[in-house]
């Protein structure tokens, strides 16, 4: 064969190749960039980093629920269903506050229509400070810049996980856009499984300063109140997640209870001084707190996620500038006294 020859067939079988594979990616996209889904379309959900910028850019929607993995296992039909508008969940495991600014930012570039935000707001991503972040979204599905999505294309996991999906059709690893992240089907909830799930430590011998996590509460505020300003007519709502009263005793015995404590309290009162901001605690009842509900110390069942969203959208557990001090001294009061040894006798 004559080296011309050689050439055109070799060229001839990487474009047929490639034209293979971008088929393969008009018909399977794991990663919802080319586009999103419909009410009854599966996919396999793995991936939220990736897989998320995609959702929030194609789905149609104008309100969303966001969070940690404490939000995984809220349904967005519930938020749908309630409010009478579509709804996207947007969540991260391990979340950081610039991860949900940033996810955040290109849900109101792509959706003008966005009239309400539902955040989960939990302590532990409350204090902690940006620049101890360790993960990374994936810049080119976020930003502004389409050329750049190219990188998508031309990356071998894409593929393999287009592969991955295409053969497993039919599996229950495939689920509905309402079933994505769910996992509380999976996991045993009950106040045995809760106690094997939580590494009790030891008492410390240091205990913070009220005002240990100020500073870092204070960026991460910044970000947060940053989006009540600049969209005024959109409507936040974030609450303080339900915790069970193993989390209280972990932060007891680390000796970082009082810091955390005031750091909610703080947070409450800035937050509350924006006319569009409604602020919510769900951090102890004994309706949501009993260990039967959870898996550990902080992940509660799908049953406690629907009780949450049903008082979010009427209102049950709102503070207000009146008693959001009281209800947290009550709150600092009790997990204070709290006698943590009947919970392990």
């Amino acid at each position: 064969m004559k080296a011309k020859h050689f050439f055109i067939a070799v060229l001839a079988g990487v474009l047929a190749c490639f034209g293979v594979l971008i088929l393969l990616l008009s018909t399977v996209d794991p990663f919802f960039v080319l586009h999103g889904m419909d009410e009854d379309d599966t996919a396999r959900f793995d991936n939220q980093r990736y897989q998320m910028a995609g959702l929030i850019r194609h789905q149609d929607y104008s309100a969303v629920v966001m969070g940690t993995s404490l939000v995984a296992n809220y349904r967005a039909s519930w938020f749908t269903n309630g409010l009478g508008e579509e709804t996207l969940k947007i969540t991260f495991p391990d979340g950081w506050i610039s991860e949900f600014d940033t996810a955040l930012r290109l849900a109101f570039r792509t959706h003008p229509q966005l009239d309400k935000v539902y955040f989960c707001l939990d302590p532990n991503i409350l204090v902690r400070p940006d620049s101890d972040r360790t993960v990374e979204l994936p810049g080119y599905l976020y930003n502004t810049n389409p050329f750049d999505d190219v990188e998508y294309l031309l990356n071998a996991d894409t593929y393999q996980e287009a592969m991955r999906s295409y053969l497993r059709r039919g599996s229950d690893e495939m689920r509905t856009l309402d079933d994505a992240y769910l996992w509380d089907t999976d996991h045993g909830f009950s106040k045995e499984w809760a106690l094997v799930s939580y590494p009790r430590p030891e008492i410390s011998d240091t205990i913070l300063p009220a005002d240990a996590y100020l500073e870092g509460v204070r960026d991460n505020l910044d970000v947060i109140c940053a989006w009540a300003r600049e969209h005024p007519d959109v409507q936040f709502s974030i609450w303080f997640p339900p915790y069970s009263m193993l989390y209280w005793d972990k932060v007891t015995r680390e000796g970082s209870r009082d810091a955390i404590l005031t750091a909610i309290e703080y947070a409450a009162g800035q937050l509350l001084e924006y006319d569009n901001i409604s602020v919510y605690s769900f951090l102890y009842s004994r309706a949501v707190s009993d260990l039967n509900n959870y898996a550990d110390h902080i992940h509660c069942s799908g049953a406690v996620t629907w009780r949450v969203t049903q008082c979010l959208l009427t209102g049950e557990g709102l503070l207000t500038k009146e008693d959001y001090q009281q209800r947290i001294q009550q709150l600092r009061e009790y997990v204070t006294g709290y006698d943590y040894e009947i919970l392990f006798n």
